[in-house]
């Protein structure tokens, strides 16, 4: 009888540690120092070709199940806001994602989804007197990699949005390292640290972009 209790509370565990593994919830935040090498411009007339570089912010969950065939998703907000040199020249870049994505490779050492990324795009761009408001929708492809050791609390990571239709490209991506503070717990937390850039080449409702945002960025990302 005692060695049927055992078995079954080894048994129990091992299930519970599997299906702890299969499922995960990531949730995270990020500050990017960003500058803008490029142009923007309303009606093809007022440019804005000089800005001072800004502190920017994005904050992301993600959501990862064991079920077959449904995707995993996740979700993001960035905020991007730039002082143009000129007096009154503000461009503002918000963006909301939604990402579905599936698993073609998670192990201790090398893990990559790849899925689709709808992102809405909603800005406005002010130059002196006039302001403009512009937002549209941006269908586009997801991509995400780590690299990592086993038993050693570091890994590398990368990660990139991008369309290009019609002329027009949109490309978003970041590379960076992340060092894991206390792994193996229920709840764990990693300090990330990196460079995005953001590849701006499109015209939406009367602002034409063509512009380069980057910067470095530092972030903290929990895991349960």
């Amino acid at each position: 009888m005692k060695k049927k209790l055992l078995a079954l509370t080894l048994l129990t565990g091992l299930s519970n540690n599997v299906t702890a593994d299969m499922l995960g919830t990531y949730f995270g935040a990020d500050v990017w120092q960003s500058g803008v090498d490029g142009t923007m411009q309303i009606d093809g007339n007022s440019a804005v070709t000089s800005y001072e570089n800004t502190y920017n912010y994005r904050i992301y969950a993600k959501f990862e199940h064991p079920i077959p065939l449904i995707p995993n998703a996740a979700l993001s907000f960035s905020n991007i806001d730039v002082e143009g040199k000129g007096t009154n020249q503000n461009i503002s870049l918000k963006t909301v994602d939604f990402t579905l994505y599936y698993e073609f490779l998670d192990n201790d050492i090398v893990s990559l989804d790849a899925g689709v990324t709808w992102r809405q795009l909603n800005g406005t761009f002010q130059d002196g007197s006039t302001d403009v408001s512009f937002k549209g929708p941006l269908p586009m492809g997801y991509a995400y990699g780590e690299v990592g050791l086993p038993m050693f609390p570091l890994k590398a990571f990368a990660m990139i949005n991008a369309i290009g239709i019609t002329g027009d490209v949109y490309g978003d991506a970041e590379i960076g390292l992340a060092f894991m503070l206390n792994p193996g717990y229920v709840l764990d937390w990693s300090l990330r640290a990196g460079y995005r850039i953001q590849q701006l080449d499109f015209k939406v409702d009367d602002v034409k972009a063509d512009a380069t945002i980057d910067g470095v960025f530092v972030g903290l990302e929990g895991h349960f």
